[in-house]
């Protein structure tokens, strides 16, 4: 996929320390092997030579069979995240050989989507409350019908055939 995806054209994978910003950007946004999981994560800091090098807010991800690529927004500095990571030392302190670890941080703290007000590490939710904010508003909308909410969303939503 090097070069030829218009998602991630990328020439070079790696790291050199003549490589440009956006050089760097394109070589640590994929392709890699990974799975679903990954797409709970808010941001990725590419690490080289010990020293976290750039942060980045991901805004978006694509795959193709077990490959996963990302884009998003590089931090600058004054973005929490950005002075937290970069110029300083590998945040997993890893001896993997696996460019690709999960971090768990206060960073990625957020609170869960329904309201409860509960704190989610990774992604928006607590486990099951997506769900939970999906039959609150059938309730409140659809007085509880599924099917009422599905013949709607038939008629209206993105599937709903043009005329």
């Amino acid at each position: 996929m090097q070069g030829s995806h218009s998602f991630l054209p990328r020439q070079h994978a790696g790291w050199d320390p003549t490589m440009t910003e956006k050089e760097v950007y394109d070589a640590a946004r994929g392709w890699w092997r990974l799975n679903q999981r990954a797409e709970q994560e808010r941001y990725a800091v590419v690490v080289a030579g010990g020293l976290t090098v750039m942060a980045i807010r991901i805004t978006e991800w694509q795959h193709e069979a077990d490959r996963r690529a990302f884009k998003g927004d590089i931090l600058r500095p004054g973005d929490p995240v950005h002075d937290k990571f970069v110029g300083n030392p590998d945040p997993a302190e890893s001896t993997s050989r696996f460019p690709v670890l999960y971090l768990a941080d206060p960073v990625d703290e957020a609170t869960c989507r329904c309201g409860c007000g509960e704190t989610v590490v990774r992604g928006e939710w607590m486990q099951g409350h997506d769900q939970r904010a999906i039959h609150d508003r059938i309730r409140a909308d659809f007085g509880g019908s599924v099917s009422k909410f599905i013949d709607w969303y038939d008629t209206n939503g993105p599937f709903a055939a043009d005329e």
